[in-house]
């Protein structure tokens, strides 16, 4: 009987440490979720970005969005990297403070198989994986591959595509502001059609 007792706190601890929630991901010295002050922090060469990448952030009211970039320069050529695979920029969106997706796009598809190879191995088998083909306007036809990798409160995605000129991205963004934004543009869409 005392071993038993014994070991019902090891077991209910071990329960409880299975169940826990999964963490956002994290991107280098990053995570989704930290705060624009800590971001900067480790990211002191970035910058507010300009008008044309903000233009593709969620659009409220509320001014709640904020995005920062990092481009790559003759400076940061060496260390400007995901893994091994060499960045043209990083842009970190940020709702209400709350770092709410990072944005890189490769420099090339050169490292795209090492860098699959890796993201398998850190994150598993991908959820979904997803082509969709595209014709240009004199007929030529291409595919675009999109790999969705995700936590529940997270998700990674990796797009490559076979049309030239169009370079590798990844994407990771938590869940809640997505939700937000969509629920806030649903509303948005419904109001309008009342009118």
């Amino acid at each position: 009987m005392p071993a038993k007792l014994i070991l019902l706190p090891f077991l209910l601890a071990l329960t409880a440490a299975a169940q826990s929630p999964p963490s956002p991901y994290s991107v280098k010295a990053d995570r989704l979720g930290e705060t624009v002050m800590e971001w900067t922090r480790n990211n002191p060469e970035s910058a507010k970005c300009d008008n044309t990448a903000r233009d593709d952030l969620p659009r409220s009211g509320d001014r709640t969005w904020a995005a920062y970039c990092l481009n790559r320069s003759a400076k940061t050529t060496e260390g400007f990297t995901y893994g091994t695979a060499p960045l043209l920029m990083q842009a970190a969106w940020f709702h209400n403070d709350s770092l709410y997706r990072v944005e890189m796009t490769l420099l090339s598809d050169e490292s795209l198989p090492d860098l699959m190879s890796a993201l398998k191995q850190k994150f598993g088998k991908p959820v979904s994986k997803r082509t969709t083909r595209v014709q240009n306007g004199f007929g030529s036809q291409f595919e675009e591959k999109r790999l969705t990798w995700t936590n529940k409160i997270s998700t990674l995605d990796l797009t490559y595509s076979t049309v030239p000129g169009r370079r590798p991205s990844l994407a990771f963004t938590l869940e809640a502001p997505r939700d937000d934004a969509q629920s806030k543009r649903a509303q948005t869409t419904k109001a309008c059609a009342d009118m």
